[in-house]
């Protein structure tokens, strides 16, 4: 059964052709937790953030590991996380995209770089028909993040203006970055430093009439200290995520049955699991290539 709660009249905008491009976004580790003084995530001013989650239908996924390839893995593959056939699975979205004869682009910083095209491709190290790549540098831990969040930001708005880019997937890592190198205040920052940067995005998508998905593969931000052994926390959580779609057709839609209370994500049920992103993708796409048979879109 299709989750997003649309009139009728909607559904038969959703079956129309599919939108110029799609963005999807993965801000890596950017966990949902309830309200903590150790969850950075919920304790950042993101008034932007907070805006699209009130205009545009958001869920939650779920995944069971904390391992950053399976979870990544996961997105890429519509298989859960903790599948025994890990990096086994029969196919993967990047591959179907490209059977369709549609081009897409990863961004990633370099320590990202190996979850966005090998574990996403299921374990494929050669690039796919239609697929290219940009690599950017990341700094090093004395080095400030902000450099990082501008030139993937100016990868994603310059690659938007290309016609021939179908499907973009940037990573943004901001909140993960921050999040191992310990610094709880700069975790913040460069939490609030991704909440300036969503507007520049989603208005260029927004008037390219594209779609844009936010999503993350796995938190960590939202976890920044063991609360029992107050120790320092720097590792991937297996938090449960946003899945957030923006697009023209899409304001004011719900994904589920409510709106979160007061923008709080935590109290909501999650709505799928990360294996629903990619069949989620090739509805988007207008491609009825199944990836999975026992997961289904979230729209």
């Amino acid at each position: 059964m299709k989750l997003l709660q649309v009139e009728n009249e909607h559904t038969e905008e959703i079956e129309a052709k599919r939108p110029p491009f799609l963005l999807c976004l993965f801000l890596d580790g950017f966990g949902i937790a309830a309200r903590t003084e150790v969850n950075a995530v919920a304790l950042a001013k993101m008034p932007n953030f907070a805006k699209y989650i009130r205009e545009y239908p958001v869920a939650l996924l779920s995944g069971e590991t904390k391992d950053e390839r399976r979870r990544y893995w996961s997105l890429g593959t519509g298989q859960e996380d903790d599948a025994a056939n890990f990096l086994k699975a029969e196919t993967c979205l990047s591959e179907i995209i490209s059977r369709n004869g549609l081009r897409q682009l990863k961004i990633a910083a370099s320590e990202q770089f190996s979850f966005l095209s090998l574990f996403f491709n299921n374990n494929q190290e050669h690039s796919f028909a239609g697929e290219e790549f940009i690599c950017v540098n990341t700094p090093s831990p004395e080095e400030p993040l902000r450099p990082l969040a501008k030139a993937i930001s100016r990868a994603i708005t310059e690659a938007l203006r290309k016609p021939k880019t179908d499907v973009i997937f940037a990573s943004l890592p901001l909140a993960q970055e921050a999040a191992t190198r310990g610094d709880f205040q700069e975790t913040i920052n460069n939490l609030q430093q991704i909440d300036k940067l969503l507007p520049k995005i989603i208005t260029a998508v927004l008037n390219a009439e594209g779609l844009m998905i936010i999503t993350a593969p796995y938190g960590n931000a939202e976890k920044t200290r063991d609360l029992a052994s107050d120790w320092g926390d720097k590792e991937a959580t297996d938090s449960n995520v946003p899945f957030l779609l923006i697009g023209a057709k899409y304001q004011g839609k719900t994904i589920g049955l409510a709106d979160p209370l007061d923008g709080d994500l935590s109290v909501l049920a999650p709505a799928g699991t990360l294996a629903n992103f990619a069949p989620t993708v090739l509805s988007l796409l207008g491609i009825k290539d199944i990836i999975n048979l026992n997961v289904k879109s979230l729209i």
